[in-house]
């Protein structure tokens, strides 16, 4: 089954954010958001609503700051903010959709 080429660009941003935290040790990111690319894949909202869940509160995805050694990795962490901006901006667009059409709207 082919996905939706937004839905498809999803999944594409999450691998990226995925593979990104695990480059950077961040494994625990790293599974939660493979989990949601996993999900999406498959066209299962769960996916969707859980990757956008990830921004809410204290100890957010929101709140990651990369670092090294102590030192704060500029680069890394403003690509990682590019990748979750689009992520979530595609993300809360595929969710208004969602509820748009469950409405009949």
């Amino acid at each position: 089954m082919q996905l939706h080429p937004e839905i498809a660009d999803l999944a594409d941003l999450l691998r990226n954010v995925e593979d990104h935290l695990a480059k950077h040790d961040e494994t625990g990111w790293a599974g939660m958001v493979g989990r949601c690319r996993v999900a999406v894949e498959k066209s299962d909202a769960w996916g969707l609503h859980r990757f956008l869940a990830m921004f809410a509160g204290m100890g957010s995805l929101n709140d990651l700051v990369l670092q090294r050694d102590g030192t704060m990795l500029t680069t890394e962490n403003d690509a990682l903010r590019e990748m979750l901006t689009k992520a979530w901006t595609l993300a809360t667009k595929l969710q208004r959709d969602d509820v748009a059409q469950a409405r009949g709207e």
